[in-house]
């Protein structure tokens, strides 16, 4: 027997008919009137919501039931399994400074020799860093002429 894993759309099937059910908040029913699609929305949102809540569940679960080790563990040890349990990455910014040497030749023609000041030349540096996430910032302070 051969079989067929296409849905099938019941041919009463209308997804902007007019449904009414009860809700009973606080004790107190009411009788809403929605269209099938809003309705249709409405449960897979709260498909969504009750899987989304049954993973947190089971995470607080897995915390609670280290909470006796962690009596012999260090805080950081502590944050670590705290941030495996729920999948965090946490990360802190520290603030860095280098210092590099970057020497080179400049080529200028001898009819500007005379007026040429190498503090007027503009000269861009790019650094970056393939290892980490690194906001960077270049600035030039002196150039001076070697010779």
């Amino acid at each position: 027997m051969e079989t067929n894993n296409e849905t099938v759309v019941p041919e009463h099937y209308n997804p902007n008919q007019l449904v009414t059910y009860k809700v009973i908040q606080d004790g107190t029913p009411s009788y809403p009137t929605v269209k099938v699609v809003d309705l249709e929305w409405d449960l897979y949102q709260n498909r969504s919501n009750v899987a989304t809540l049954s993973q947190y569940i089971s995470k607080v679960n897995q915390l609670e039931n280290r909470l006796a080790d962690y009596l012999e563990m260090d805080s950081e040890e502590i944050v670590g399994d705290i941030c495996s349990i729920f999948g965090f990455n946490p990360t802190k910014e520290i603030e860095f400074e280098a210092t590099a040497t970057i020497t080179g030749r400049v080529l200028v023609p001898l009819s500007d020799l005379a007026d040429f000041d190498i503090d007027d030349m503009d000269l861009t540096v790019y650094a970056d860093s393939h290892s980490h996430e690194v906001e960077i910032d270049v600035e030039v302070d002196h150039i001076s002429r070697v010779d």
